[in-house]
């Protein structure tokens, strides 16, 4: 009889609570197993849309979902961190078409230091990427990104889409380097960013004029209700990769209120997952987030359930291209 062994452990280094089939934890010591699962568990026991759980020797999926339960870039506003459990429950009911694998979460996040959060979401999303596969990470608060957009550092020329309902490139947040009010400032010292494309963004921004260049295009939310989608397509070269995150708020709160910035006057749902297919459709998008999701502001999961519906909506066309190229 074949044997069987979940490698997953709590961040205590106990055996999780809910294992893949019930199979046993890890023990020091013990005969390894003939198959053993990778990763931690999320808090849920619930995979992205139920997809399978990555399988140590087992083919690697086009497409490969990390979650990071951590608000240590949120400042005084906490609750994101449940935002990768609250997404996976919301989109069990959903079937996209295309599968992918569940990687769990990243260990042992939540309350470590920005630094230590972000170089482990680093190691884990390069990890997915040097498989080839295209890495769609949930938060987790919007500082977040920046560990997946330095782990595409393979890509010369990274062009980035951010729907956001602020700018987040505040130049000194309270004596913090790095939070999600600075965090695109950060990405666009990369040396490998290209393009940066804002949509959504209105009210308090934060944005430093001076810190304006050729190479960001911003799209307010009144903005982006009208514009023709070629346009926005116009701003991402042909040819150069592109990272999509989203972050809920460019949403407007009152179809999206579990989130800890909301702004009104935000778009809709449905534009998001249009702009965001259309770019796939045409660029080769090697990675999508949605952050900033916050179930204890929420009602009734209304927002946990919107960027569950994002995602399926977008999952099916993250990988029109063979990982070789």
């Amino acid at each position: 009889m074949m044997e069987w062994r979940n490698e997953a452990t709590t961040s205590s280094g106990e055996a999780a609570p809910q294992a893949l089939f019930g199979w046993p934890g890890a023990v020091a010591g013990a005969p390894r197993a003939r198959i053993e699962v990778l990763g931690v568990p999320s808090d849920c026991g619930k995979a992205l849309f139920g997809w399978p759980g990555a399988v140590a020797g087992a083919p690697r999926a086009r497409i490969e979902v990390l979650g990071v339960p951590s608000d240590c870039g949120n400042g005084a506003s906490s609750g994101a961190r449940f935002g990768p459990e609250a997404i996976r429950r919301a989109s069990q009911g959903l079937r996209p078409e295309v599968t992918g694998v569940d990687r769990g979460d990243v260990e042992g996040v939540h309350g470590h230091d920005w630094a230590d959060v972000l170089d482990r979401t680093e190691q884990e999303i390069g990890r997915i990427v040097e498989a080839g596969a295209v890495p769609i990470v949930l938060g987790g608060d919007h500082s977040i990104s920046y560990a997946a957009v330095a782990a595409l550092r393979c890509h010369p020329t990274l062009n980035i889409v951010w729907f956001d309902a602020h700018t987040d490139f505040c130049a000194w947040s309270g004596g913090r380097w790095h939070d999600h009010k600075q965090v695109l400032r950060r990405i666009a010292g990369m040396g490998h960013v290209g393009r940066i494309l804002q949509v959504g963004h209105r009210g308090i921004t934060y944005f430093d004029e001076s810190a304006r260049s050729d190479k960001m295009t911003v799209l307010s939310a009144t903005a982006a209700r009208s514009a023709p989608l070629e346009s926005v397509l116009a701003t991402l070269p042909e040819g150069e990769p592109v990272y999509i995150s989203i972050d809920v708020d460019a949403i407007d709160p009152r179809l999206a209120p579990g989130t800890g910035h909301p702004v009104p006057g935000g778009v809709r749902g449905e534009l998001i997952e249009q702009m965001a297919r259309f770019i796939a459709s045409r660029r080769r998008v090697v990675g999508l987030d949605v952050m900033e999701v916050n179930p204890l502001l929420d009602h009734r999961d209304t927002t946990s359930a919107l960027a569950a519906r994002l995602l399926a909506g977008i999952a099916p066309h993250l990988a029109p291209f063979p990982p070789s190229e």
